[in-house]
């Protein structure tokens, strides 16, 4: 079984027997987590229940898979034990590389040469902060970026960004911003596999096959985090199930519509141990990694999904996504990617423009200009020789005057300034790969279950729809052209008898059947499924028959 240990410094995830004890649960945590000055151990559950007796059986006081248990916070120095580089051992199953070899390079030459010389581009967060002091005053999500309001009469103090001493880091910081490509040495997570193969396949072939490459489509992965000791400090995500959402699709783009079901999917996820890891999506073959439209699509999930719970207090998020695009001969490839920690924080300042296109130029809000004319309600405006979008505001009070300038931050690229640049800059690569023998932990039925919200349904751009949000709505009609709707869950009886018939007893353990009971019956019936299935118990036969008729 696994078992979620929650501490300041992050989130573990300890693989234990089922007839595991208390001290057996101390004892894995100790090979992975060092704690100074001898501190004592205290476990502690979700309800506040302390594990004080290391003679019980983990089961008999309710810890079964998916459990989480939070250490003790109050240990004042506790940190992961390092991790070293290491060879894979002859017993450690070969991982197949899911792209070719063109799609893995990194983003420019110079930089493959680079890596092949002094290792990869990215180090792991916690390698990066143990390399640098544990310092991150300087890093992009504890810095603001927000327009400075410049004021007649006073002195205006500036900083640029990652000039000052980082002494004292209280509060964030306003001033220039100068990002560089290749400037952001770490990332979140290090890998991102594929455990469950033909989750993988099924959503390909529909792709290729059924739509024939002409509408695009997204999923959300579900899976787990792991260690990964191929990277000093590393971090794995294994994808086990994609859930496909009710979603907005043409020849070159896709969006996700209004989802009543996302919750309750969740839900399931989190009662089977498994948690939303990000999200994979289909697109035709282009010259960039990601388009500016697809990379706000990235920030945005990651910025919803930021967390306070790394030990150092800074904001991370660990949602990757996935794209699967066709190569020269057609067959489906996969490439990773996270959007950086500078392309939140400039999506938190809102510094983007609200319409992207489909090349690799994003486009922010600051405009160079170098006239005296008003700025705009946008946010690009004028300004004098050396700022970047100023505007001018008069405020009149007793006779006088006040003049506010609002300076925007700047972007440098190559010692100048710029508006719009490479999406590249704020794109980090992920490794992706798949075992040669996959260890899923939903079994490959002899039939499979439908996939959801694969039902069809014509939807014009001009059609105003209870299911879209008006945000997706605006981003339908920037498509600017016809589209398919899919956002019906639908199985005939015939499909679900075969499938009912012609699966044994691990038709349960299977997560688009438990995502259709929890729609046709309801959620509670569809957890305690779950929890049968964790607790290897079997299930009623009435729930057969409330399905079946």
């Amino acid at each position: 079984m696994i078992i979620r240990l929650k501490s300041k410094i992050g989130i573990s995830r300890i693989i234990l027997d089922e007839d595991s004890t208390v001290l057996d649960l101390k004892n894995k945590i100790k090979e992975r987590i060092e704690i100074k000055n001898n501190s004592f151990l205290k476990l502690f559950t979700e309800n506040n229940y302390q594990l004080l007796d290391d003679e019980k059986r983990l089961n008999e006081i309710g810890i079964i898979h998916g459990t989480s248990i939070i250490l003790d916070n109050n240990i004042d120095e506790i940190s992961y034990k390092t991790i070293v580089n290491n060879i894979k051992s002859e017993n450690e199953p070969e991982e197949i590389d899911l792209t070719n070899s063109q799609s893995n390079d990194s983003i420019t030459n110079t930089q493959l040469e680079n890596e092949k010389i002094d290792g990869p581009l990215f180090k792991s967060f916690d390698a990066y902060l143990h390399e640098n002091g544990f310092e991150i005053g300087d890093l992009p999500l504890m810095n603001s970026f927000l327009p400075i309001k410049i004021k007649r009469g006073i002195i205006n103090k500036v900083f640029r960004y990652g000039d000052w001493s980082t002494a004292n880091h209280q509060s964030p910081r306003r001033g220039f911003l100068t990002p560089y490509r290749g400037s952001l040495k770490y990332r979140h997570v290090d890998h991102l596999e594929m455990m469950n193969v033909e989750e993988v396949r099924r959503f390909a072939n529909f792709w290729l096959n059924e739509l024939q490459m002409s509408l695009q489509r997204i999923g959300w992965m579900y899976g787990y985090y792991t260690e990964d000791q191929h990277y000093p400090y590393g971090i794995r995500a294994v994808c086990e199930a994609i859930y496909e959402p009710p979603q907005y699709s043409n020849i070159n783009d896709v969006i996700m519509i209004e989802d009543e079901m996302l919750m309750n999917v969740d839900k399931i996820a989190e009662r089977l141990g498994l948690e939303r890891i990000g999200m994979i999506f289909t697109r035709l073959p282009n010259e960039c990694f990601l388009t500016a439209r697809e990379l706000i699509r990235v920030i945005e999930m990651q910025y919803n999904s930021l967390k306070h719970i790394h030990y150092t207090g800074y904001p991370i998020s660990t949602m990757v996504t996935c794209t699967m695009s066709p190569d020269d001969n057609g067959q489906p490839v996969l490439n990773a990617y996270m959007a950086s920690d500078l392309a939140l924080a400039l999506f938190r300042d809102e510094l983007f423009t609200s319409s992207q296109s489909f090349n690799h130029i994003i486009s922010t809000k600051c405009n160079i200009h170098h006239d005296s004319t008003n700025n705009s309600s946008s946010g690009g405006g004028s300004g004098s020789s050396g700022t970047s979008g100023s505007s001018t505001n008069t405020t009149g009070g007793s006779g006088t005057e006040e003049v506010i300038r609002e300076l925007m931050p700047i972007l440098i690229e190559s010692g100048k300034e710029v508006v719009d640049f490479d999406t590249s800059w704020l794109i980090v690569r992920i490794n992706e790969s798949a075992p040669i023998k996959p260890n899923s932990f939903f079994p490959k039925l002899t039939i499979p279950f439908p996939i959801e919200n694969r039902n069809t349904q014509s939807n014009s751009t001009n059609t105003s729809n209870s299911t879209i949000s008006n945000s997706n709505n605006n981003m339908i009609d920037n498509m600017n052209m016809d589209g398919i709707k899919y956002n019906v869950i639908k199985v005939e009886k015939k499909e679900l008898m075969e499938y009912i018939n012609g699966n044994g007893d691990e038709l349960w353990n299977n997560f688009h059947f438990l995502i259709y009971i929890c729609k046709v019956l309801d959620v509670d019936t569809a957890l305690s499924i779950c929890d049968s299935i964790i607790q290897q118990q079997p299930i009623d036969d009435l729930i057969k028959e409330l399905l079946l008729h």
